[in-house]
């Protein structure tokens, strides 16, 4: 996945990721969120082919934990990251889906775990980020 777009808060806390950076599919909210939507078959085969590396002591490695994650995504429709690509964030992401129903990008918003907890980041950021999604889906179809 590539990193296209950012917009940074007033009480930005600095994490080094320019724009182009590429981030991996199974340790991210968006990466998740994105996987969620794909065929199984074909998600599988992305994390198959992923290195799965711990960037963090919560990064989840483990093949079966990771499906696991991305099967409740697709579920409640949005994906959960508590630190495990970066200590310090939690991020919530939704796929963009194309006309198909297949994605085609993520939206995600990142926050600090030192001002939010994963539940209240959850109940109040993840309706807004699933309908960004939405919004962006129904833009790209008129396009």
């Amino acid at each position: 996945m590539v990193y296209v777009a950012r917009f940074v808060a007033p009480k930005f806390i600095p994490i080094h990721m320019p724009i182009g950076s590429r981030i991996p599919m199974y340790c991210t909210g968006s990466g998740r969120a994105y996987l969620s939507a794909l065929p199984a078959a074909e998600a599988l085969q992305i994390l198959q082919a992923s290195d799965r590396k711990a960037h963090t002591r919560h990064t989840r490695t483990d093949l079966d934990e990771i499906q696991r994650e991305i099967d409740a995504t697709q579920r409640r429709g949005y994906a959960l990251n508590p630190e495990e690509l970066f200590l310090g964030d939690m991020a919530i992401a939704a796929p963009i889906l194309d006309g198909k129903g297949l994605p085609v990008a993520a939206v995600h918003v990142v926050v600090p775990s030192s001002r939010w907890t994963l539940e209240e980041a959850e109940r109040k950021l993840a309706p807004s980020v699933i309908e960004c999604a939405r919004a962006i889906r129904t833009s790209i179809r008129t396009l």
